[in-house]
C-alpha cells in the first residue's frame, strides 16, 4: 500500500499530478449547473475525471465532485494498485476469526489485535477557523435535480457528508452517510433509516427526550468516508475501519459544542442537536433510480458551530442514474464483500455488482462446481445476511464461464436456466435467484481447441493484425 492520505487537498493535489482533474474556471452555478457538467462527465465510459469548480456562484470555496468516480481514483484514494488487494486484507483478517458467524461478526472482528491495532488516536485540529454566525447556507452545497427539496422549497443538499453520532452514554460511535439538506441558517433535514447506527441512536435519545448530538463532517482521509459508506456488519467501528482500510489509525479530535470526536484534517465540521420531538419534510429527492424519492419526515438537526478550514474544499457528489460516481465507490466494497462470502460459502468464486444493480443488493455471483442443491443452499445463506436480506435478484454461474459480468450472466441467463427448476423464490416472494449455472444440463460445452488458439495467439501479428 502507498502512503495513506490525510486529506481532501492531499487528494486532489494527487488526482492533479496523475492527469486526473480537470479545473473549471469559469463560474459555474450549484444550482443545477455544477450537477448537469458532473452528470455528463461521470457517464464518459472510463468515468472521466474529477472535477474542481474554482468559481460557484455565491461563495469564495470551491466544490470538487467526482472525485471517486473511476476505478483509477478509488485505487489512489484508498492506497491499493488494484481494489483486488482489499480482498487479500480482508480475507487475511477473516482467517484469525476460527468459525465464522454473521449476527457476531461485528464483535469477532473488533476483538482481533490485528484490527484493534487501527483504533484512532486523539489529537488537536489547529487548521480549522470558527465560522462566527454558524450558517450551512455559506457553502456552495448542490441542487443536482430541478425537484430535489420542492416539498418545502429546500433544494440544496449536502451529499457526502460523514455523519457522526453516539449512544446516550456516549458508546457505540456511528458514522454513516446520510443525506442533508440545507434547510436555511442553522437548520438541516438529515435523513437516516429507523435500522441504521444514526436511527437506532436517534431513538434511544428519543425515548429519553433530549436531543442528540450530531457532527456532520466534509472531507478529511478518503478512507473515512468509504467506510461510512459502507454497510459494515452490525456495529463495527467505521473509524477504526478505516483506519484497517488505509493501513494506518486515524486522528480524532473532540468536537467543540457536542461530545463527539471527528477525524482530523476535514474541510468542514457541523455541529449540533437533533431535536427529539421535531420532524420536517425532507425531499423530494432524485435518486440512482431515475426518479424522485418521495418527501418524508426527517430528523430536524439544528447547527451550533461550525468550523472549516480558511481554503475549505467543498467534496458533493450526483446521485441519478447510473453510471454514476458511487457506483465507482461501490466497487470497493464489492471487493472487500468477496471475502466475507468467500468464508460463509466457500464454493464462491466471484461477485460482480452490475451497475445497473448495486443499490439494491442483486449480484451475480460465480460458483465452483455447482450443482442445483448448492445453487439453492448458497442463496438461501445470502438472504439471511444483512448484505443481501433484501437482494431482489441474485444470478449465479459457473466460474468455469469466464468473467462475472452482466453481459454474460445475460446470455447464460437465456439460455442456461430452467423456468420451472432454475428459478428459486424466497418464502416473503420478494426474492428471486436464478440458477443461471447450467449445472441442470448434460450439454457438452464449446471451447476453442487449446493448441490452435495458442497457435493463433502466436501468430496474431503475422496475420497483419
Amino acid at each position: 500500500m502507498t502512503a495513506p492520505i490525510h486529506n481532501l487537498h492531499q487528494f486532489v493535489s494527487l488526482l492533479e499530478t496523475r492527469g486526473e482533474l480537470s479545473r473549471i474556471q469559469v463560474e459555474a452555478d450549484p444550482i443545477l449547473e455544477i450537477s448537469a457538467i458532473t452528470d455528463r462527465v461521470c457517464k464518459q465510459p472510463d468515468g472521466g475525471r474529477a472535477l474542481l469548480f474554482e468559481q460557484p456562484t455565491g461563495s469564495s470555496f470551491p466544490v470538487a465532485t467526482n472525485l471517486f468516480g473511476s476505478h483509477r481514483r478509488v485505487c489512489l484514494a484508498l492506497g491499493v494498485d488494484n481494489l483486488d488487494r482489499l480482498t487479500e486484507r480482508m480475507a487475511a483478517l477473516l482467517a484469525l476469526v476460527p468459525e465464522l458467524d454473521v449476527s457476531r461478526l461485528d464483535r469477532q472482528i473488533g476483538a482481533l489485535p490485528e484490527f484493534t491495532r487501527f483504533m484512532p488516536v486523539t489529537g488537536h485540529d489547529t487548521e480549522l477557523v470558527a465560522m462566527e454566525t454558524p450558517d450551512p447556507g455559506r457553502f456552495p452545497f448542490l441542487q443536482s435535480w430541478p425537484r430535489d427539496g420542492a416539498g418545502e422549497g429546500h433544494p440544496r443538499y449536502i451529499t457526502l457528508p460523514q455523519v457522526f453520532t453516539a449512544a446516550p452514554d456516549g458508546g457505540s460511535p456511528n458514522c454513516g452517510m446520510y443525506r442533508c439538506q440545507v434547510r436555511g441558517p442553522c437548520e438541516l433535514a438529515v435523513r437516516w433509516s429507523p435500522c441504521s447506527g444514526a436511527g437506532r441512536h436517534f431513538e434511544a435519545f428519543r425515548r429519553r427526550g433530549e436531543p442528540m448530538p450530531v457532527a456532520i463532517c466534509l472531507g478529511g482521509a478518503p478512507a473515512a468516508l468509504f467506510s461510512a459508506a459502507m454497510p459494515l456488519p452490525g456495529n463495527l467501528d467505521e473509524m477504526t475501519f478505516a483506519g484497517f482500510l488505509r493501513d494506518a489509525p486515524l486522528v480524532l479530535a473532540a468536537c467543540r459544542s457536542v461530545p463527539l470526536r471527528v477525524p482530523v484534517g476535514c474541510e468542514v465540521v457541523m455541529e449540533g442537536y437533533a431535536d427529539p420531538l421535531a420532524t420536517v419534510m425532507e425531499g423530494p429527492f432524485g435518486n440512482h433510480t431515475g426518479f424522485y424519492a418521495p418527501a418524508a419526515p426527517a430528523a430536524l438537526v439544528r447547527v451550533t458551530a461550525i468550523r472549516h478550514r480558511a481554503d475549505a474544499i467543498i467534496p458533493a457528489t450526483l446521485v441519478g442514474p447510473p453510471p454514476m460516481e458511487d457506483c465507482r465507490m461501490a466497487g470497493a466494497w464489492e471487493r472487500l464483500l468477496l471475502a466475507f462470502l468467500k468464508r460463509l460459502a466457500p464454493p464462491v468464486a466471484e461477485i460482480s455488482f452490475p451497475l445497473e444493480w448495486v443499490f439494491h443488493q442483486s449480484a451475480i455471483i460465480s460458483l465452483e462446481n455447482p450443482n442445483p442443491s448448492m445453487v439453492r443452499e448458497i442463496a438461501e445463506t445470502l438472504w439471511h445476511t444483512p448484505w443481501f436480506d433484501v437482494a431482489r435478484l441474485l444470478v449465479f454461474v459457473d466460474a468455469e464461464t469466464g468473467p462475472v459480468d452482466l453481459s454474460r450472466a445475460a446470455w447464460r441467463g437465456i439460455n442456461l436456466a430452467d423456468a420451472g427448476l432454475g428459478l428459486i423464490r424466497d418464502e416473503s416472494g420478494t426474492r428471486v435467484a436464478l440458477d443461471a449455472t447450467g449445472s441442470r444440463l448434460s450439454r457438452q460445452p464449446v471451447a476453442m481447441d487449446g493448441a490452435i488458439a495458442e497457435q493463433v495467439a502466436r501468430r496474431w501479428r503475422e496475420y497483419g493484425f
